[in-house]
């Protein structure tokens, strides 16, 4: 996969949004989103601050840490997710 792939633009994420469920997560932190919202978007920037260790209890803590905070803004498994930074 390349960065390419994953990458896409304005239109694209339009044409997505007219296409099925998209969730647009917003990963900037909380001034910066105020100042500058995209229309739709939620702000989740705390998913990348958490820290887990690679033992079976802390992939289980992550695992759970980002089910409840998906969860909380609105990603069920059937939303496709598109990060914006």
């Amino acid at each position: 996969m390349t960065i390419a792939s994953v990458l896409i633009s304005p239109e694209q994420l339009l044409n997505l949004m007219a296409a099925e469920k998209v969730v647009v997560i917003d990963t900037r932190d909380a001034d910066t989103y105020g100042a500058v919202l995209l229309p739709g978007a939620v702000n989740m920037r705390e998913i990348f601050t958490f820290l887990a260790t690679s033992t079976a209890e802390g992939l289980t803590a992550l695992k759970s840490t980002f089910a409840e905070h998906f969860g909380a803004v609105g990603l069920s498994g059937d939303e496709t997710a598109v990060f914006y930074e």
